[in-house]
């Protein structure tokens, strides 16, 4: 692992660069990689908008992960969860003016509505969590979003089984890491 000041990149996350990099033919893994750090930004600008503090940004294979020096409240830690996917969904919309900005418009849609999905170690799972705690307290926000995780999970294993079928692994490789992620503790 690398540590840079507040910034930890680990080998998984060169591992992954380097390898879609060699794969890249489009030039579409720095514009995906673009989208992917304008959404950390929109997270970050908000937590620190909304009184928190992070501590380290740690770059795995998998996306990026925001340590906070203290918890925020359930409406603040909502809002900084819907900063991420709000950053893509206006880039996607401003870069359809653009001449030849389709393909990071479409980048920054897909990005926002994978991360919407109400599944816990995703942007829209909490958010989720959070509404249902507020409503309901943390306890019921819990036992729910374990339910809609697992159900999420195999849908997602399902459909990513029938693209990659027909050559498309992203779906699946997504899916696997959810997966791996109902086994360890948020």
């Amino acid at each position: 692992m690398i540590r840079l000041g507040r910034v930890e990149i680990t080998g998984g996350f060169l591992l992954l660069a380097a390898w879609l990099n060699y794969l890249d033919r489009s030039f579409l893994v720095p514009e995906a990689m673009l989208a992917c750090a304008l959404h950390e930004l929109g997270h970050y600008l908000a937590i620190r908008l909304l009184g928190g503090d992070v501590k380290i940004i740690r770059l795995t294979a998998i996306g990026a992960e925001m340590v906070l020096d203290r918890p925020l409240g359930y409406w603040q830690e909502g809002l900084s969860a819907l900063a991420g996917p709000g950053v893509n969904l206006l880039l996607a919309l401003l870069a359809c003016g653009w001449e030849g900005g389709l393909v990071f418009a479409g980048l920054n849609l897909a990005l926002a509505l994978f991360n919407l999905a109400p599944m816990g170690r995703l942007d829209g799972g909490r958010v989720l969590y959070c509404v249902l705690a507020l409503l309901f307290g943390p306890g019921l926000a819990g036992w729910a979003g374990r339910w809609l995780d697992r159900i999420c999970t195999a849908a997602l294993l399902g459909a990513g089984l029938i693209l990659a079928g027909i050559g498309n692994f992203t779906l699946l490789m997504a899916a696997i890491w959810l997966l791996a992620a109902l086994r360890r503790p948020n």
